[in-house]
């Protein structure tokens, strides 16, 4: 045993500097002994970046992916930011007691979920057969004082040695606990079966001394509170006799009571605290404890407990999950490096291996997202936890694809869960999502591209496909209406509005890549158009992502917050600076807005200048949170590859080391932890939605990653690192020299470097950079018509109105009709877009394609909403020269001269009609250069007051 190695043997002497220090010349630190699972345990005080600056982790018993977590809660008087967390503050001095389920990482100060039927050792006198003081007025008295000095933690086992004389030993198997308590004195166990971290509705206990058996349920609501709901159940045998028992409920305490009940159906209620049970044992006794956990039954938890550990001392468990552990941590044999280095990458494998979570039990049995209970395919497992209180946000910027990595199997299973969740659901959140976007899309595209196809793919492209698309009515994205009709989210919706758009956008990316897997060529078109929504949100005057009025940009606004201090969020956890850079699937096109190569590389600098400045009035980067995970690879399409590695070093060195406050924000079930580990790979799958991995450097000598159940390990070997080469001069991939500064991860094999000193060329032309996904960039991305009655299916004007699709034919404008501009020779073809798909460009620099002839003028189909609108549009000739032409138009609603088309009466999303005149206007002929062909003509990047839409361009 390393007894506390990780605090008080490692920390006083492994600090930042130890990460530049060449490997000490003794036997390397083996993974299982280099987890230290106290890093991210202590809240660093001194930071405020609004996320706990604090990893949130825990120490504890558990297996890879296990559906059981048994480990202590603590307890710190004060403030309750610091003190009452729901996991491990590790400058606390109390154990709140052992609970069954952990969520690693989360933040919710005061409504974490998890820590179900806590059990407390009590080593105290009973008063008349009872406790001396009920539970359910005050259990503070029965938190467990202890010091740092007395505990052990291993990968699945955790020990203590409580002040009150009692040592807890913690162990488990997938779905069971295993406990044994070592009373020096008298002996008690209090079960606070209703004393979980979230609110209660309801609890049960019931004792049966014959079997030495405690079995019970508890109801209540998951971490952060935000709507989900779920029961778990408990059923515990223990090895020794009962010498006495007895329950509570409410101010009641009655000896000898084998049964308490307290429940509501008013999930309004609280009732932790409230009902439980204590039982007892011969003075000195050592107790085990065997606890099986399901979500469905009571039966199932007993049966989870005899399959797993009926028969199995408690020794037995413990090397059984270190076993496990040692495989696990294993998938990732790094060589060399110092021991401060190799805790903090196997403690961050660690953490990233204990989510998501096993659902289903020994039999199979689950009880899916539609409450009922299912059995998952022979030879599968349901996981669920695939992100706390969300739908994938954390995960799909990397811990999906470590376990993809490391874990093929398990990612097959994940993806078929998620799928299976849709079947059950009906939508693509799993309940009331705290962190915005449909990711569990991301996930599953990234993990499919990256070879994990063992999942119902054709059933889940369906699914998006039938959900993502007008009328909006069965998608789960919040403003999911308004999007998908006109390609933003105003900001005056707030909810971090701006930010949404760029999420959404990733998520339509991935749809779009299932569907090219599936040959289905027009949703593959269809998706990468709302791909490219992005741009709707891209102000090319100030060349930021920006928050977007319907008259206008605001540009105002302070990029350097999270909202506007009027309560508008529009950036989730993050700054503008720090999600302008959120366009990954795209990200060449990004930076030629941002004004080209040299500009945007500026401009990075400018956020890397401080590494982890958090999210309040801030220019500089918030690296421990998820929507910055990926800028450090931005350097990568600038041709700079050596300026990752640069920024990665940093963060390493500035953000991470190996004392409690070690990690530098909410670990997020694992997230955090696994962008660790890719840094310390030297790669990254930084275009999520793919499994594109953007290259850096290794930061070890030799890294091989050999999968749980996979066929396919990945060698990486760059000697140097270890002597401070840290930057790539040449790179072969599987014997053949590659200068590209990405690769695929189905085609990673063997990667060799050769390290230099200092930066060399490697990785910096121009056809390096990584693939930016460009279609549907110049399509049309406003659905502006409606069939009557029908008025879901478009919205014109962000207010929820559009044209009637009736009203235009009756005017001319059917689809294909040719509408001619008076005698200028000039003619228009109306879009020929079916209902529920877009028909006009809101414009933001797309490329229309024209015959190519000479031509006299050009004049251009539109109008403007909220307007009037200008800008400038491009003519393109054949010989590569242009010609600006001011395009205006004026507001539909605006009695203006130049209508082509005039309507009365338009539709409104709630499927009824209002009144008013409305038109669609054709520019004045503008004059072009006879001599010339056109090629193409580009609509205006820019526009002015409202917004304006195009229908057509026509050349005479």
């Amino acid at each position: 045993m390393r007894i506390r190695y990780l605090a008080l043997a490692l920390a006083p002497i492994l600090s930042t500097a130890a990460l530049a220090t060449p490997a000490a010349a003794h036997r390397e630190l083996a993974p299982f002994d280099a987890v230290n699972q106290f890093i991210g345990t202590e809240m660093d005080t001194t930071q405020n970046k609004s996320n706990d600056a604090y990893g949130n982790t825990f120490p504890g018993a558990a297996v890879p992916f296990g559906m059981v977590q048994p480990s202590p809660t603590t307890y710190k008087a004060g403030n309750a930011l610091v003190g009452e967390k729901g996991g491990y503050e590790y400058t606390a001095s109390l154990i709140r007691g052992f609970g069954m389920t952990r969520y690693s990482g989360t933040g919710c100060t005061g409504r974490y979920g998890g820590y179900e039927f806590p059990t407390i050792p009590y080593a105290g006198e009973l008063t008349g057969g009872v406790l001396p003081a009920n539970p359910s007025a005050d259990v503070k008295p029965y938190y467990l004082g202890f010091s740092h000095a007395n505990e052990v933690s291993q990968p699945g086992y955790y020990k203590v040695a409580l002040d009150n004389g009692v040592t807890t030993e913690l162990t488990a198997s997938a779905r069971t606990a295993v406990s044994r308590f070592s009373f020096s004195g008298h002996a008690t166990l209090i079960l606070d079966v209703s004393g979980q971290n979230n609110r209660s509705f309801g609890s049960e206990v019931t004792i049966d001394p014959a079997t030495r058996t405690v079995s019970g349920w508890m109801y209540g609501t998951d971490v952060c509170d935000v709507g989900n709901l779920y029961k778990a159940y408990f059923s515990t045998t223990y090895d020794k006799p009962f010498a006495s028992y007895g329950t509570w409920n409410d101010g009641e305490m009655t000896a000898g009571s084998a049964h308490a009940i307290k429940s509501t159906t008013d999930t309004g209620a609280d009732y932790r605290h409230d009902t439980g049970a204590w039982i007892t044992f011969a003075d000195g006794a050592k107790v085990t404890a065997k606890t099986g956990f399901s979500y469905v039954s009571v039966a199932n938890a007993a049966a989870n407990r005899d399959k797993e550990a009926g028969r199995e001392r408690f020794d037995s468990v413990r090397r059984q999950a270190a076993s496990q552990w040692k495989r696990a941590l294993g998938t990732i044999d790094v060589g060399g490096g110092t021991d401060a280095q190799r805790t903090s990458f196997y403690t961050a494998l660690y953490h990233s291996l204990l989510h998501p979570n096993v659902r289903d039990d020994v039999n199979g049995q689950y009880l899916g997202y539609d409450n009922q209970v299912h059995v998952v395919a022979k030879g599968r497992h349901f996981y669920q936890n695939l992100n706390f209180a969300g739908s994938g946000w954390d995960m799909y910027r990397g811990q999906a694809q470590l376990i993809a990595l490391t874990f093929p199997k398990v990612a097959s299973d994940m993806a078929q869960s998620i799928v299976d969740m849709v079947k059950q659901k009906g939508s693509w959140a799993p309940g009331a999502a705290r962190m915005q976007g449909d990711n569990y899309q991301v996930i599953l595209a990234t993990l499919d591209d990256m070879g994990i196809t063992g999942y119902d793919r054709k059933a889940a492209l369906a699914s998006m496909v039938a959900t993502q698309k007008l009328p909006a009515v069965a998608s789960s994205r919040s403003d999911a209406y308004q999007y998908f009709a006109t390609g933003l989210i105003e900001n005056r919706k707030g909810d971090f509005a701006t930010s949404r758009v760029l999420e959404y956008s990733i998520d339509d990316f991935a749809i779009a890549r299932l569907a090219h897997e599936e040959g289905d060529l027009a949703n593959y078109k269809f998706f990468m158009a709302r791909a490219q929504n992005w741009m709707n949100v891209f102000d090319p005057v100030t060349q930021h992502i920006r928050p977007r009025e319907r008259t206008g940009f605001d540009r105002n606004f302070d990029l350097r917050v999270r909202e506007d201090g009027a309560g508008r969020g529009q950036f989730n956890q993050s700054t503008g600076y720090q999600y302008g850079w959120l366009v990954p699937q795209n990200m060449s096109t990004l930076i030629a807005r941002r004004g080209g190569v040299a500009a945007a590389t500026a401009q990075l600098d400018t956020l890397m200048a401080q590494l982890d400045a958090g999210a309040y009035t801030q220019t500089g980067n918030y690296l421990s949170n998820q929507p910055a995970f990926g800028t450090p690879w931005v350097y990568n399409w600038l041709q700079a590859p050596a300026e990752a590695t640069d920024v990665l070093y940093r963060a390493v060195a500035e953000m991470y080391d190996t004392t409690p406050s070690g990690l530098p924000g909410n670990d997020d079930q694992g997230s955090l932890s696994a962008w660790y580990v890719f840094a310390n790979l030297g790669v990254y799958p930084a275009v999520y939605g793919t499994g594109d991995l953007l290259i850096s450097a290794p930061m070890f000598p030799s890294m091989r990653i050999d999968p749980v159940d996979g066929r396919r390990d990945i060698r990486i070997t760059a000697p140097g690192v270890q002597n401070g080469k840290k930057y790539v001069s040449s790179l072969k991939v599987n014997g053949r020299n590659r200068t590209a500064n990405w690769l695929d991860a189905r085609t990673a094999g063997r990667l060799d470097f050769t390290m230099a000193a200092t930066p060399g060329t490697w990785g910096t032309g121009a056809a390096d950079v990584p693939p930016s996904y460009t279609d549907g960039a110049d399509a049309r991305n406003n659905i502006g018509t409606t069939p009557n009655g029908q008025g879901n299916l478009g919205s014109m004007d962000l207010s929820d109105w559009s044209f009637s699709r009736e009203s235009l034919a009756a005017a001319g404008a059917t689809p294909g009709a040719s509408l001619p501009l008076g005698q200028t020779g000039i003619a228009f073809t109306w879009p020929t877009a079916a209902p529920g798909t877009p028909d006009n460009w809101i414009p933001h620099g797309q490329r229309v394609e024209v015959k190519n002839a000479k031509a006299g003028s050009v004049s251009f189909l539109g109008l403007a909403t909220n307007g009037p609108s200008t800008g400038m549009a491009i003519v393109v000739y054949t010989d590569k020269s242009t010609q600006p032409v001011p395009v205006t138009f004026a507001d539909w609603a605006s009695a203006d001269p130049t209508a082509l088309i005039t309507l009365t009466g338009r539709n409104n999303a709630n499927g009824t009609t209002g009144d008013g005149t409305f038109r669609v206007f054709a520019t004045a002929p503008a004059a072009l250069d006879r001599t010339k062909t056109v090629d193409a003509v580009i609509l205006p990047s820019s526009t002015d007051k409202g917004i304006m839409h195009i229908f057509d361009v026509a050349v005479s």
